[in-house]
């Protein structure tokens, strides 16, 4: 039991009050997960599916989640 609570102490420390080593490291996971969107939206443009409004919002949404996670990961990576 006391062990379980240790890590959930340590999660929480992680996330409260990150080092600078791991702002980097989510920071990288941040353009990691953007790089995933983007390819997700090029892919998906480039099928051979038919552009009906779904699959345009599904670009658009794959498009603007991966602008996002570009940006936290920029503010991320700033570094201090």
């Amino acid at each position: 039991m006391s062990s379980w609570r240790n890590v959930i102490t340590a999660l929480r420390e992680a996330f409260r009050e990150p080092t600078i080593r791991q702002k980097e490291a989510y920071g990288r996971f941040s353009h990691t997960l953007a790089a995933a969107a983007v390819i997700g939206a090029v892919t998906f443009l480039f099928s051979e599916l038919p552009m009906s409004v779904a699959n345009i919002v599904r670009i658009a949404g794959l498009t603007v989640s991966g602008l996002v996670f570009f940006a936290f990961g920029a503010i991320l990576c700033k570094g201090e």
